[in-house]
């Protein structure tokens, strides 16, 4: 028996769990890598899943974190640097984008917690400034920065709007796609289990 009879064989078990452990997802064709660098910080993929935020599928979307979290709960309290990662499906009005996250907000928090954060919950109506349509195809990024508490929005590679103060928007944000109210399956796939709706 020789060394090399064995060498290829293992090669390919770690190479297979090397592979499990930095999977990337797709959802409706659409690729999320395993990990994303937001502000020099690794996040990992904590799940994707197709979004019907407007009545019909929307968004393909993606949360990244610092750790992995398997509970809404333990998602929205994740201390640190996050990102959301979306991509449209179709084409939508801006505006109508804007109020449906809006009303899954709404439909998500608790009276006193939208109450408090009215300011910043505004801000999200204009996000997409004089926009009239966001296309299919289109890809979105919303980071949250600890350092300066402030949610940032970008399109297509794009700083969009101004940032959005206040530490308590982005985790009422993560809830337009994993809050109570939100179809089991999205909220399952972001939170690792599979990625559809």
């Amino acid at each position: 028996m020789t060394l090399s009879r064995y060498i290829a064989p293992l090669a390919l078990v770690l190479a297979f769990a090397s592979g499990a452990a930095r999977a990337e997802a797709e959802v409706e064709g659409y690729k999320f890598a395993d990990t994303a660098t937001v502000q020099g910080q690794t996040l990992h993929l904590n799940g994707a899943a197709v979004s019907s935020i407007l009545s019909m599928k929307s968004t393909a979307v993606a949360f990244y974190l610092p750790k992995k979290q398997t509970t809404m709960e333990g998602a929205v309290a994740e201390k640190g640097v996050k990102r959301i990662h979306f991509f449209m499906v179709r084409e939508v009005s801006a505006r109508d984008l804007s109020n449906a996250m809006l009303d899954r907000i709404r439909q998500n928090v608790t009276t006193a917690e939208f109450s408090a954060n009215i300011v910043a919950t505004s801000q999200l109506g204009t996000v997409f400034g004089n926009r009239k349509r966001v296309n299919k195809g289109d890809e979105v990024i919303v980071d949250y920065s600890p350092s300066t508490q402030t949610t940032e929005f970008s399109l297509n590679g794009q700083k969009i709007g101004d940032s959005i103060q206040g530490e308590a928007f982005f985790p009422m944000l993560m809830k337009v796609w994993i809050g109570p109210k939100v179809r089991g399956a999205t909220r399952d796939g972001l939170l690792g289990g599979k990625a559809s709706d």
